[in-house]
Order: C-alpha cells, then structure tokens, then sequence
C-alpha cells in the first residue's frame, strides 16, 4: 500500500484513538487496520500517549470553599419554600361566579320546590272538588251539618257508594309540623283514621273527600283533630269538629 493510501486513515487515528472519530469513519479505519501492521503501531503509540497524558497530572482537592458552594447548589440542599398566597383577579372572578351560581342554583330549587307544593295543593283541591260534585249528582246524598264551636260546613254523604266529602270554612291555619287528622267513631268508642290534610293556603273553604275500606254504616260519625305533620295512630291532640251520621 502506497503512503497516499494511508494518508486518510493515518489522519484519523489520534481521534480513534481518544473516541472522538464519527461512526463513518471508524467503520473505514478498523476494516484498514485489520490488514496494516504499521497503522496498528501507530494506533497503539497514540493509545500510550493518551494514557500518559490522563495520569501526568496528579489529582487535586478542590477548595473547601467552592466545595461548599456546589453542595448548596444539590437539590438535597435547598430548602422547600412556603407557598405564598398570591392575589389573582381572575381567581377571584371565578369565585364570585361560583358562589353566585351556587346561590341562583338554592334559590331556583326553592322556587321549583315551592312550585310543586303550589301543584300538588291544586291538583288535591281539583279532585276533592270532582268528589263533591259526584256525590252532589246522586239522589241518596245525605247532608249532615258540621259541628264545631267557630267552623261551619257540611259532610256530604252517600252511604249507598261508601263515599263521603267534607266541606268546612274557616279552618284556623297550622304551623309546619302540625296537620289535621280524620278519625271514624266506632259504637265502642274507637277511632280509625281516615286520612290526613291540611287547609289549601289562601282558601277560606276546605273540601276533603272521606274514604274508608269499611262501610260508613258502621259507624257513628267522624271528628277531626290536630295531630302533629305524619299523623297519629290513635287521637292525641285538640278535636276542631265532628259530624254525626
């Protein structure tokens, strides 16, 4: 081989020979080194002198000093810092969004609740009204006058289909956790619940339809108590009126 042809690959064994030679090169230089003894001696003359270089220099302690400013640099070394409240406005936007939000969702529900209170109490008072006018429209209907110290009214009757409608006036109002309660006067003096309601709001009339899985023929009358919101099952509090068959 000619000294032209090793030319390139003389000139590439000092970085071979530290590591610092490209992959492509390395690929032509190893498959010439396989088969030149005298590239090979080159090789190793540069690996010597590299290896005497690295060890020439004895190692040296760096200074206490800047020693102790690198060990601060560590992660290890830093402290956690406190968190610090920073004032955001649009953190506080979206806070009053959410609260105001938060406040129109309480009040829409109360409304709607109160809505649905409003249409139950209607749709109770509708069909209470279509039960008296049933009972109206037969012939065998019997009237009895209500009796009660300050309510007026009449219990309307039709024992032929077991069905009866009371209807009263001025009923006084009751606070949140009382109702009125119905009870049917046995001959022996005990009473059987016959449902519970209380007065429409804004109604100086109260219709209430009677129903019973007994004959009302076998009973005395009816009297109304106040009994607390639920009902009782036997009569505890005040009787606002009663009605003799």
């Amino acid at each position: 081989m000619t000294h032209d042809e090793h030319t390139p690959f003389r000139e590439n064994i000092p970085a071979y020979a530290i590591g610092a030679l490209d992959a492509e090169d390395i690929t032509a230089l190893e498959a010439h080194l396989n088969k030149c003894a005298s590239c090979q001696n080159e090789l190793a003359e540069y690996r010597a002198l590299s290896s005497s270089l690295l060890t020439a220099t004895p190692s040296k302690q760096p200074p206490a000093a800047l020693r102790k400013r690198l060990q601060a640099q560590l992660p290890s070394a830093q402290k956690p810092k406190r968190p610090q409240f920073v004032f955001s406005f649009n953190r506080l936007a979206l806070g009053l969004t959410v609260t105001v939000l938060l406040m129109l969702n309480i009040s829409s529900f109360a409304q709607l609740r109160q809505i649905q209170n409003q249409q139950t109490a209607m749709l109770s008072q509708l069909e209470n009204s279509q039960a008296a006018l049933a009972i109206l429209s037969t012939t065998n209907v019997v009237m009895l006058p209500v009796i009660g110290e300050t309510i007026s009214g009449t219990l309307l009757l039709d024992q032929e289909h077991n069905r009866a409608v009371l209807v009263t006036q001025d009923l006084p109002a009751l606070s949140e956790s009382q109702t009125y309660q119905i009870w049917l006067v046995k001959p022996d003096g005990g009473r059987d619940s016959a449902g519970i309601f209380r007065p429409a709001s804004g109604q100086s009339y109260t219709t209430q339809a009677i129903s019973t899985a007994q004959p009302f023929s076998i009973y005395l009358g009816i009297g109304i108590t106040i009994e607390p919101s639920g009902g009782s099952e036997a009569p505890t509090g005040e009787r606002v009126l009663k009605v003799d068959f």
